[in-house]
This record gives C-alpha cells, structure tokens and sequence, in this order.
C-alpha cells in the first residue's frame, strides 16, 4: 500500500507538471545540494540537533546528501501559478537508504491554493520558537503526503471592511509509517479570523484540528471509513453502531485539535506578537477545563536587519493540567488526565515515522523491532519547558541562538521523585557565499546537560550550493 501511493503520487506530480507548463509562458526551476554531517560524544545527537528538522536528523552521527529542486510555472497574466519541488535525503552513513522529504505540486489561482503530495509547513518566528508556535503541529516530523486546500492568506469579508479577515484550510492525508493501526488517515481543518483593533494592533484568533481515522487496529479490527462516518469526522460527532464502545459517546476518532490566540503590534521602531497555542482532544479540552496548558509565547523584532540582536522570543509551555487529576473512569464522571497525543485505539498517537508531530518536548516511545511507535511514552507528556531564542549579525555573520530548560513531572500519583531536567542549547552561525567560498556553509554546536538526557556536545555541519537551471 506504501509502495503504491508513492508510485501514485509521483505519477500524479508528473501530470500536474506537465499539464501546468504546457499552459503556461515562463518557467524558473531552482536548485540546491547540500552535504550535511552531524557527530556528537555520545551514540545519540544533543536534542536540538535533530528537533524541528523535518525529520530528516537521524538521532546518531550521520553523513548524507540532499538534493532539492523547486520550481514555479506562470501564464501570461500570471492570474495563476503553477508551483512543484522534489527533495530527496540519502544517507551515506550510518543507513544507507533514501527519503522523500518533499514531493508536492501547488496550484494557485487568485485568493486559493490546491496541494497535492507532501509538503513542508513554513518556519514561523524566525526558526526560534520550540513548537513553531503551536503545540499540537511543530517542524519535527517529514511531511505528511494528502491533499491540502488553502486560502492564499486572510481574504476580506464582504460584510466586514476591512476590520476583519479570515484564513482556512480543509485537507485529507493518509499515514504511510509503520503504524499499530494500518494505513490511519488523517483529516485536517483550520479557521482564523483576524480583526484589525486599530492601526497598530490586529487580533487572531482561530483553531486547528486534526483526527485520526479509519484504518485497520490488530486489536480492534477495520475502523469504521464510510461516508457517514466521514460526516462524523468532520463534524467531530459520535460514532455509530460500527464503532468502539468510547468511540459509540465521544467523537469518532483519534480528535486532536488547539485553540490560538494572537494579539500582533506593529510600531515605529519596533514589532512584537503574543501568542497562546491550547491544545484539547475531547470534550474536557474544548470546553478549555485544561485552560492551563498550552504554550505562551512572546516574539519581538526590533525591526534591525543588521543588529546583534535582530529577533528575540521566550515561550513557556505547560502541560500538566490536563483537565485535572480526575480519572475519566471514575464513579462520579470524572473528566481529567487527557494523556496528550495518546489514544487507546489509535496505539501510535500523535507520532509520524516515530516522531511527536507537536512540541519536540513531548518524547515518543522507542520505535520497536517492527519501526512502530507506541505513542508518547506516558508521564513525559507533562512538563514545564521554558523556551529562549534569539538571531542577528555577528562579526558580519548571520548567527542563531537557542536555550531552552524542560522538566518532567511524571503521571497522576506517580510523579517522578526526583523529576528529571534537561537544560539544551543550540549556537548556529551561517558562512554565505562569497567568492572564496562558492558555497553556503552552516555551523551548529549543541548541547545537553541535566538528568533526563546524556550529557552530550554535539556538532552539525551543512555546505550547500544552490542555484538557477
């Protein structure tokens, strides 16, 4: 099945490629390899090494190769734009094997956009923030091949002027790891409205959701997949008859969604952003009982390109909550211990190829002899992490830093005694090119120190060379 929908999906990329430039007048096609090798003093990398890397850090020394080729198709008025990338990671060491990281074709036309493959989600806060500014959806993972409709940003509503915008998206995906449940799909949706407060403050506010469906459980057998049950799942109802026993009361599927509130001000000399990411996965989290958790972020531009301190960020992120210490078993309804990113038919959580899709933090269980995860390994789910990060110039280099402090509480009546800290930081300087260098270069030096990881220095090294067919 995993063969069969790469096979289809790099055959339907061809077609929309050749359809689209035979419609259209110009063409640009852009290309990078890179060279990337990473070593550390222990068998595994320090954790910001291979956090927020798409997926494509292998957590162990390792040397490979990345070639990407990214183009865009225009007709004659440019009313639409035609744009496909292909980017492939062999490892030379230790695994010699090949990944997709991206393989996908975009059309757009006037205010939307249609992708169809697997698609990288855009770095927000300048590559600083732990999550990339939302719990439940974070860089740490390859993406997720499907079909994805967008708004080209936030559209004017007719009602509205100008004081208030909105931004969707409604998409379907299949899971194509090693999974406990086989081939899982994937619905995704989100609603943003923005309302613009005055001329220097404008307000967010919106959701994101996702459920995991279908598929057939070892344990539970063929999950239900048909149309009414589609319905369900995007509407987030019960399930019928056909369903578990949990699924028949609550909404069908693994439901995993987040809440955003985003207050933006932009200023004369400087901008600044506030924003809080919540995350809920049943009825408890929606009704916001677990108001507590999430992660509270605070992004600052001092709107100088070329300061030493150019963007600043600190976030704290919270999860132990979970809509309280009531067990939902209990006699009187209880509606606590939400064990985030963990669902009893959905055994392989909210994890991709043995990676938390959501905040890095969250640790999943060691992939087993089979390459399957069991989910987020429980306990580690709750948390108290503090994020900093910051960039700007440095002897005429650009250069990235990141501190961040996390420690694990354990699960309800059964709290790590004492709770494991980790305290990891990331230092990233960039070599451009230049006419004695004829190629990009990126240094990255990394650590961990505490009780929860090895205490562990590592380093990462990336020569690219980029360019126009």
């Amino acid at each position: 099945m995993k063969q069969f929908y790469t096979v289809t999906q790099l055959l339907l990329f061809s077609l929309l490629l050749q359809t689209t430039i035979s419609f259209s007048q110009k063409s640009d096609l852009y290309y990078a390899i890179t060279l990337n090798s990473a070593v550390s003093s222990k068998s595994t990398l320090p954790f910001w090494l291979t956090a927020n890397t798409y997926g494509t850090v292998p957590n162990t020394d390792f040397t490979s190769v990345n070639a990407s080729f990214l183009g865009n198709a225009f007709n004659k008025n440019q009313t639409f734009n035609f744009e496909y990338k292909a980017s492939f990671t062999g490892f030379l060491t230790p695994s010699k094997k090949t990944i997709i990281n991206e393989l996908y074709g975009t059309f757009h036309f006037k205010n939307w956009s249609i992708t169809t493959g697997n698609k990288n989600d855009a770095i927000l806060w300048d590559g600083l923030s732990s999550s990339n500014g939302n719990i439940i959806k974070s860089l740490n993972t390859r993406a997720i091949p499907g079909i994805n409709i967008t708004s080209n940003g936030y559209l004017k509503l007719p009602f509205a002027k100008k004081w208030l915008t909105v931004k969707f998206n409604y998409a379907e995906y299949l899971l194509n790891d090693n999974r406990v449940v086989d081939h899982a799909r994937l619905h995704h949706k989100s609603l943003y409205f923005k309302s613009q407060l005055n001329s220097k403050l404008s307000l967010i506010t919106g959701l994101d959701h996702y459920v995991q469906w279908g598929g057939t459980s070892p344990t539970y057998g063929k999950q239900p997949s048909g149309l009414k049950d589609y319905l369900r799942i995007i509407t987030g109802s019960s399930g019928g008859t056909s369903a578990n026993v949990g699924d028949q009361i609550n909404a069908l599927g693994n439901s995993i969604g987040a809440y955003l509130l985003q207050l933006n001000y932009k200023g004369a000399k400087t901008n600044w952003n506030f924003y809080y990411s919540h995350p809920f996965e049943d009825r408890s989290g929606r009704e916001m009982q677990n108001w507590r958790d999430g992660i509270y972020g605070f992004f600052m531009d001092f709107k100088k390109p070329k300061s030493f301190v150019k963007n600043f960020l600190i976030e704290f992120t919270y999860t132990k909550n979970m809509s309280g210490s009531n067990s939902p078993d209990d006699a009187n309804g209880g509606r606590g211990r939400d064990n985030y990113f963990n669902n009893g038919i959905y055994n392989s959580g909210w994890t991709y190829y043995g990676n938390t899709i959501g905040a890095p933090y969250f640790t999943a269980t060691p992939l087993n002899e089979d390459g399957v995860s069991n989910g987020i390994i429980v306990g580690n789910n709750r948390f108290v992490a503090v994020n900093i990060g910051w960039n700007g110039i440095l002897f005429n280099l650009k250069y990235k830093t990141i501190l961040s402090h996390v420690s694990y509480v354990g699960w309800f009546d059964n709290e790590y005694q004492p709770k494991p800290e980790q305290f990891s930081g990331l230092f990233e300087v960039k070599i451009p090119f230049s006419k004695k260098i004829p190629f990009d270069i990126t240094l990255i030096s990394s650590f961990d120190t505490g009780t929860y990881r090895p205490v562990n220095f590592g380093g990462f090294i990336k020569i690219a060379k980029t360019g126009l067919f």
